[in-house]
């Protein structure tokens, strides 16, 4: 919901969980931010379960990282809609040591079958950042996907219909990159998608942004 259009937006579904596959053949589920009425909730870093699993690797992930109140199509969200973009960090369950870091995003937007869907980007693709208005770092998105929720909201005055949409993918990138991006001092993000592009200038960038990914890397990445 933007100010721009929220007076046609209503309430989120509930929203369907992601599976992802983040390591060999672990297949995990991300869970859904918990989003507020007036935006993302507390930023925390979590274990992903996987006491059902065998897998030789244990995974750390962070949630509620929104990357910025603007909207991809220009306006200012004013609940816990927009994109989000997680850091996540694997490590081997023998010794403790990183087998993988990147990001898990997720673009948490709707349909309207009167208004369309103006703040999706489509099936995530790529991912660039501007560290301290020099350094590039781009990695493409994996297991990249988009799913509905399942509960559908009826608009009796503008006789419309709309769900909420979950559109996802997983970015890795080195521990060099990942240091680099979580102790910037200023970021510019672009998201590519299958349908558009939404670019994020350093003015942009939520104030608690870089500073959720200084504490991420502070906790699980460096021992």
């Amino acid at each position: 919901m933007t100010l721009r259009n929220h007076c046609h937006m209503r309430t989120l579904g509930k929203l369907v969980s992601v599976g992802i596959l983040f390591a060999g053949s672990m297949v995990l589920t991300a869970p859904a931010s918990a989003q507020g009425l007036f935006g993302p909730g507390k930023f925390k870093i979590e274990q992903i379960d996987d006491r059902f699993s065998d897998a030789p690797t244990i995974t750390f992930m962070g949630q509620n990282n929104r990357i910025s109140k603007k909207s991809p199509a220009g306006g200012i969200y004013i609940n816990g809609q927009g994109l989000y973009l997680e850091p996540l960090a694997i490590r081997n369950r023998v010794d403790g040591n990183i087998a993988r870091v990147g990001f898990f995003f997720h673009n948490e937007t709707e349909l309207d079958t009167t208004y369309g869907s103006p703040n999706s980007i489509g099936v995530p693709q790529s991912i660039v950042f501007i560290i301290d208005g020099s350094k590039r770092v781009s990695a493409p998105f994996v297991q990249g996907g988009s799913a509905f929720g399942d509960g559908i909201q009826y608009n009796s005055i503008s006789r419309s219909a709309s769900s909420s949409l979950r559109e996802t993918g997983l970015a890795y990138v080195s521990v060099e990159d990942m240091e680099a991006i979580a102790h910037a001092q200023s970021i510019a993000i672009k998201v590519e998608g299958s349908k558009r592009a939404a670019t994020f200038d350093e003015k942009d960038i939520a104030k608690t942004f870089l500073a959720n990914l200084a504490a991420f890397y502070a906790e699980k990445v460096v021992r």
